[in-house]
């Protein structure tokens, strides 16, 4: 295996001028990097085995068959989805993933081009990072096979974000970098920030098709009537004489203009008649509007999706936070878990129960209570999930500032919360919901909110 001498980030910040390079063949310039790093020649495991180019990276790696490799040589793009699949059956789920095949892969961690020399640099510190980290991964993270704990491992030995990339291909136009299933490792990522596990930041908002889920999505304008696409432009005419405003296709009587209320001809612009704008016609059912209707069809299933009910989705990087680090590299102690109930809350209401644990009273009279909609159900039937969404937001927003000074919202994507710094039976069952009615008395649809209570702080330590 590696020496575990590559600990200076400036190793990792080192261009290619730094290396005197003469007339090496493709081996002894790679051997000359790897010896500048100060590490053997990398044990690597190929994929697939039978590769064409076995010969020629036999002489720049060396070429393992067994899981004692240091990372995966992927050497042909076609067998990139056998990926999880070899690393799992070889032992390999904790080395670097370096994509030799000439192709850009969101899947692998670094490019690998022999003729390249920062490619090789640049591999060559990849692979020393992962090995210099691995040895301060915990052991707990080393054995344990669940994706939540993959993604947390992947993300500690890479030093890097989990981060969404442009993906065209994709149904979702996007995919998570180093990860084959995006839509898994989304539903991973999401609940382990809510357990304070990662930090969330917003990096773009998608729109998204309610029957396939897919984000390929066509924008248009629409006719509000019959949601055609077949709109033409047209003019309008104002005749002064008898007010009548319409589409100057209206007013055409063989060369003539003639008004189609009155039946009297126009001669003269700006004295009997002017054009104060235009209207979109539909060509399918020749309804002329001003506004037309802004709608979206996926490119996928090919669903039509109203511009008012279109559902959208935020794509987030996640990164590790201070108590997952403290977690994947402390092996001799054991930090306290939320209790089940809460596991699933927002990292901010996670981070601020956990603020409280050196006050221990103050904690003690914490309530955590799940705000309920009972009618969301409805509202989203008749009104859509994008009209629900927005009235929970602004119900969210006027609760916190009715509690201000008394609790703190914390809505999630799914989901909202409430941290009461002090609630008893009396208030839940009296001063509680009056607050809640009045917040929602300003909404134009109500949503029925009560409060369900998951946490008292006598019930137990969160650390």
């Amino acid at each position: 295996m590696l020496s575990r001498n590559f600990s200076s980030i400036e190793k990792l910040e080192i261009s290619e001028h730094h290396f005197h390079l003469p007339n090496y063949t493709s081996a002894e310039y790679c051997k000359s990097i790897w010896e500048q790093f100060d590490i053997p020649a990398p044990r690597v495991a190929l994929l697939p085995q039978a590769s064409r180019q076995f010969g020629n990276l036999r002489k720049i790696f060396e070429v393992v068959d067994s899981g004692d490799a240091d990372a995966i040589v992927l050497t042909d793009e076609r067998h990139v989805l056998a990926l999880d699949d070899f690393r799992s059956a070889r032992g390999l789920c904790f080395v670097p993933v370096v994509n030799a095949t000439g192709r850009s892969s969101h899947v692998t961690d670094v490019d690998f081009d022999v003729a390249d020399p920062q490619s090789i640099i640049k591999t060559a510190g990849v692979i020393s990072k992962f090995a210099e980290r691995k040895s301060r991964l915990s052991p707990k993270f080393m054995l344990a096979d669940s994706p939540a704990s993959r993604l947390l491992a992947h993300l500690f030995l890479s030093g890097e974000t989990l981060t969404p990339v442009r993906v065209p291909e994709s149904k979702y136009f996007f995919a998570m970098k180093g990860f084959l299933d995006t839509n898994s490792t989304v539903l991973v990522a999401e609940a382990l920030a809510n357990r304070g596990w990662l930090e969330r930041h917003f990096v773009d908002r998608h729109h998204q098709c309610d029957k396939c889920g897919s984000h390929r999505l066509v924008v248009r304008e629409e006719c509000p009537a019959c949601r055609s696409a077949n709109l033409d432009e047209a003019k309008l005419i104002h005749h002064y004489s008898c007010a009548q405003l319409g589409p100057e296709v209206d007013f055409h009587r063989d060369n003539a203009l003639i008004c189609p209320k009155c039946s009297k001809q126009l001669r003269n612009y700006g004295k009997d008649y002017d054009k104060p704008g235009s209207v979109q016609i539909c060509g399918e059912c020749r309804h002329t509007t001003s506004e037309p209707a802004i709608g979206f069809v996926c490119q996928d299933c090919g669903a039509g999706i109203d511009g008012q009910r279109v559902a959208t989705v935020d794509l987030h990087s996640y990164a590790l936070t201070d108590y997952a680090t403290y977690q994947l590299t402390d092996a001799a102690r054991q930090a306290l878990h939320s209790p089940p109930q809460l596991r699933d809350c927002p990292d901010g209401l996670q981070k601020e129960l956990r603020s409280f644990t050196n006050d221990l009273p103050v904690l003690h009279d914490c309530v955590v209570a799940e705000l309920i909609y009972e009618a969301r159900d409805e509202i989203v039937r008749r009104r859509g999930e994008a009209t629900f969404a927005a009235l929970r937001r602004l119900f969210a927003e006027n609760l916190q500032g009715h509690l201000a000074g008394m609790a703190t919202v914390h809505p999630s994507t799914e989901r909202d919360f409430v941290l009461f710094f002090h609630l008893t039976q009396s208030d839940r069952d009296t001063d509680a919901q009056v607050i809640l009615n009045m917040c929602e008395a300003v909404l134009s649809d109500h949503l029925q909110p009560r409060l369900r209570i998951l946490w008292g702080g006598s019930d137990g330590a969160i650390a």
